[in-house]
């Protein structure tokens, strides 16, 4: 009778042990929601398209694309075609 008790006690112990790492399993278990790390590329395709032209570093004006290029101070500028000649009296390296 008293291993009948003990064997009953060890098994309700192991149920209710059971059933709370199983309903633990289910709440730490990642949810089906939108929030992620992963960046949707729509949002940066839809900013590259609408982003303006950048400013020439010496004139400052918007010239459409830029040729970068490396001073002697290791700085980089952008400059528009007007201003390569710029580039060239100084020396300056393409990049």
């Amino acid at each position: 009778m008293r291993y009948a008790a003990i064997l009953i006690v060890l098994l309700f112990v192991v149920v209710v042990y059971w059933l709370f790492s199983r309903r633990h399993k289910r709440a730490g278990s990642p949810k089906t929601a939108t929030a992620s790390n992963v960046i949707s590329m729509d949002r940066h395709r839809k900013a590259k398209q609408s982003s303006t032209e950048q400013l020439c570093s010496s004139c400052k004006k918007r010239n459409g694309k830029l040729i970068f290029y490396a001073q002697d101070n290791g700085s980089v500028v952008g400059l528009c075609k007007d201003c390569k000649t710029k580039a060239q009296k100084k020396d300056m390296l393409p990049l």
